[in-house]
């Protein structure tokens, strides 16, 4: 199979259904984006973009995520620094090649973990729940979307996770002992509002049983 669906079978199914549609398009359309305008997002669109997240599937109804919001560009600044420190300090002495290149990466004094973004959100898993970390990853996702939909650009940052192990940090922002980070996302208004989509491997259907 050439691709995720064959030609013969996506005609087919175009002539059952119209497979063009906002939601369609606002996935497809969904970037990392990682180059912020100075302007602020609006407390109206950050709940919007949180609410979002909460309606994402999680297993018997538990909805175990849990949000921290930061604004305060200082903070953010400072707790990108922080993240900075935790990952070398973490990675120091990695051999695989991926992590040593990242750890160099977030050696350099101008890296901006947070990319200058003005919303930093830090997703969290309540414990107790069946399947936590996946629901809000899937929150995650959704809340991502709902920003590409209203405008706002949005990445999830893995360089910033080591944060999550900072007992320190937890304390400041008030995350209780037993919550799990799963997402630091960062929320602005794009520079660039459309880019490109990187080339998507098509050849990921293990076996297809009709």
């Amino acid at each position: 199979m050439s691709g995720i669906v064959s030609e013969t079978t996506a005609g087919n199914a175009r002539k059952k259904a119209d497979l063009t549609n906002p939601a369609l398009e606002n996935i497809f359309a969904r970037r990392s984006v990682r180059n912020f305008t100075d302007e602020r997002v609006p407390n109206e669109i950050i709940g919007e973009i949180l609410r979002a997240g909460t309606y994402a599937p999680t297993a018997a109804n538990q909805q175990p995520w849990r949000f921290v919001i930061i604004s305060n560009a200082e903070k953010i600044r400072q707790y990108g620094q922080q993240a900075k420190k935790l990952w070398v300090e973490q990675y120091k002495d990695a051999t695989e090649p991926r992590l040593v290149a990242l750890t160099r990466t977030m050696s350099r004094p101008e890296m901006d973990v947070f990319y200058g973004a003005p919303v930093l959100v830090l997703v969290f898993s309540a414990p107790g729940s069946l399947h936590g970390e996946v629901d809000s990853a899937l929150a995650a996702e959704n809340m991502m979307l709902a920003a590409r939909s209203l405008g706002v650009g949005s990445c999830w940052i893995g360089l910033a996770m080591p944060l999550g192990t900072d007992m320190e940090f937890r304390n400041e922002i008030g995350v209780p002992a037993d919550h799990n980070l799963v997402a630091p996302l960062i929320f602005g208004y794009p520079v660039k509002a459309d880019q490109r989509a990187p080339a998507r491997n098509n050849d990921v259907i293990l076996k297809w049983i009709d």
